[in-house]
This record gives structure tokens, C-alpha cells and sequence, in this order.
């Protein structure tokens, strides 16, 4: 059936979110195929293995609203190397977030609260600063690209902002999973090989 589209609004715009913004984010995990459990997205130029987190805001006047991050996980070069480590270091605050673990807190509960698989990640939920980076010069030359939302940081409980979070229970009714959504076998063929771990991230 055919809509009369001459009426129509135009598409509605979004603000970016204001810098300093403190709100709870729920992790979703986009695969790419590749890695552990193919969670994975390798880079264009293949020389890195990413975890390309949304963020999706579940509280407050911006709730729903996404930002998006890239996480290296494994990498070649020594620029790729620091990141991951810098990445790695983050994913720790993430629990100490979502978990609310002391970031002085050395007690066996602790220690147990850090053991983590990336897909124990999909769906956890922490406390983030929400920020404002600026967009970067196209490669063309073109102008650049647009200002966007960053995590700036994460509020990890030593921190005045942070309040306890109550994790949202697994959903098992679909049946589903990210490891099913996107399984390693679901790579092409044709696909790079998998890059080598490092000795320093094993």
C-alpha cells in the first residue's frame, strides 16, 4: 500500500550528550567473527584484533541514547601493544564498575570478581563519565568528521559519583547468545589468518 510521503517530518537530530555526563551503561558486544569465541572485529588493515563495545545509556534524560568504543585486544605493533594494555586496564575498571570491587581490594572475593571471559562482558552494566571528542580531518581532505560521544572514563567505587548497580539476570528465553550470534566458523574463508598473541598478553 502506497504512503504519501510529502508530509513527512524530517529526520529528527540528536545533541551529542553533555560533556561530564555521569550515567549507567549496559555493554553489548558487536562480533566480528574473529578471536575468542569469534567475538572480534579485525582492523582494515589487519593488524589487530578489536572488541567493538556499545554502550547503551539505561538511565536518566539521555536513557537509550549509544556511544560506542573500540577496545584492541590484540595487536603487532608496539603503539597496538600499549593500547591493549591501556585496554585491559579499562576492562578492570569495568568490574570494579559493574561488580563494585575497591580498586585496593585484594581479598580472595576480589580476586574472584575479576576473573572474566570477554563474553562475560555482553550485558554488564557500569557506572560511566560520558565525554566529547572532536572531530578528527578527513583523509581525503575533505573537512572532518563530525564532534561524537566518548566513555571518557568509567566510575569505578572510589569514587563519590558511583552507587551500587544491580546487574540485569541473563536472558536464556531466545535461545540465543553473542558466541551463537556470531560463531567462529562463521568467518569467510578467504579471512586472514589469526594474528599470534603476543608472550606479553598471554
Amino acid at each position: 500500500m502506497p504512503y504519501d510521503y510529502s508530509d513527512a517530518p524530517p529526520p529528527r537530530g540528536f545533541d551529542l550528550i553533555p560533556h561530564g555526563t555521569i550515567a549507567i551503561v549496559v555493554l553489548h558486544i558487536r562480533p566480528g567473527g574473529v578471536g575468542e569465541d569469534g567475538l572480534l572485529k579485525r582492523s582494515e588493515d589487519g593488524t589487530c584484533e578489536m572488541l567493538d563495545l556499545e554502550c547503551t545509556v539505561v538511565d536518566g534524560p539521555y536513557a537509550r541514547r549509544k556511544v560506542w568504543q573500540n577496545q584492541i585486544i590484540n595487536g603487532t605493533t608496539d603503539g597496538q601493544k600499549d593500547m591493549a594494555e591501556t585496554h585491559r586496564g579499562l576492562r578492570k575498571q569495568i568490574l570494579q564498575s559493574a561488580r563494585n570491587i575497591m580498586p585496593n581490594d585484594t581479598s580472595p572475593q576480589a580476586r574472584a570478581a575479576y576473573l572474566a571471559d570477554l563474553k562475560g562482558f555482553d550485558g554488564l552494566m557500569c557506572m560511566v563519565k560520558i565525554g566529547i571528542e572532536k572531530g578528527k580531518p578527513r583523509k581525503d581532505g575533505s573537512g572532518s568528521y563530525d564532534d561524537k560521544n566518548i566513555i571518557a572514563a568509567v566510575i569505578t567505587p572510589d569514587k563519590k559519583e558511583h552507587r551500587p548497580i544491580v546487574q540485569a539476570p541473563p536472558f536464556n528465553g531466545g535461545g540465543s547468545s553473542v558466541a551463537q550470534a556470531t560463531p567462529p566458523s562463521a568467518v569467510p574463508p578467504n579471512a586472514a589468518p589469526p594474528i599470534q598473541r603476543p608472550d606479553w598478553s598471554k
